[in-house]
Formats: C-alpha cells, sequence, structure tokens
C-alpha cells in the first residue's frame, strides 16, 4: 500500500477525460479539458475537471448568473474533496466530502489507478453521467 500511495502523491495536471459508454469513446469535458488533482501523504485529495471555453457569466456575478449561464457552467465541470485509502492490489477508495454533483457527496467510490513515470491513468467506473467508464489521463506537476 505504501508503494502505491507514494506513486500517486502531489499534484496532477489533466490531459484528458474520455468516457466508454457500450463501446462508443466520447471527451467527456471536449478535446482539451482543464483541471488538477491533488493527493496529500496523508489521505486527503481534491480533484477538479472543467471543459475549456465555458462561457462566461454576462454580469461577472455568481450571484446574478442566467438560468442558461448556470447550466453550461455546472455541465462542464466535475470537483471532488474527501480523502482516500488504497488497498493492497492498488484500488482507491474516495471517501467523498464534497462534489459538485451533490448525489456524491458521502459516498464511498473505487478508482483503479495505473501510475507509469510522471503520467496516471485513472479509472472511474463510477461515472457521473450515470452509465459508461470515464478514464482520466493525468501528467505530475513539477
Amino acid at each position: 500500500m505504501e508503494k502505491a500511495l507514494s506513486k500517486i502523491v502531489g499534484a496532477w495536471s489533466v490531459l484528458s477525460a474520455v468516457i466508454e459508454v457500450d463501446g462508443k469513446t466520447t471527451d467527456l469535458f471536449g478535446p482539451s479539458p482543464r483541471g488538477q488533482f491533488i493527493f496529500t501523504s496523508d489521505g486527503y485529495f481534491s480533484l477538479f475537471i472543467s471543459r475549456s471555453g465555458r462561457p462566461k457569466f454576462s454580469s461577472n456575478s455568481i450571484k446574478t448568473g442566467t438560468a442558461e449561464e448556470f447550466r453550461e457552467a455546472i455541465a462542464g465541470l466535475i470537483s471532488l474533496v474527501g480523502s482516500y485509502t488504497i488497498s493492497p492490489d492498488g484500488t482507491q477508495t474516495l471517501h467523498i466530502v464534497g462534489s459538485s454533483l451533490p448525489n456524491w457527496e458521502g459516498a464511498e467510490q473505487n478508482r483503479l489507478i495505473e501510475v507509469t513515470g510522471d503520467e496516471m491513468r485513472y479509472t472511474n467506473p463510477t461515472s457521473p453521467t450515470g452509465s459508461g467508464t470515464v478514464t482520466i489521463m493525468l501528467k505530475r506537476n513539477r
């Protein structure tokens, strides 16, 4: 477990986020997603991915955005915070405290992690869309 933990500790930039449903793949957050994953050595995490090019709020205020602006803003992102553990087989279990998808708050979810050098393949079998598997490619920040 310590070896698997030490491989993921740090900050990672999102390179891609692809969802596969019934054999068909799609860029979940567009071709150039923005995001960062942070894993601490004491078992905490923060994850954020957004679609690049989301429209800005015309009012420049989160308090006075239009319904369409809010829809576009939330449909183009996912964020999670909480703690995590890694099992001896390398499976990561997220203990989700907060999420941009309220249904996930308080949940435990598993992820599959493969680290090769400075790249991580992060597989989420619990897609935020309700079906399919999401594979996120990450690059370690230096």
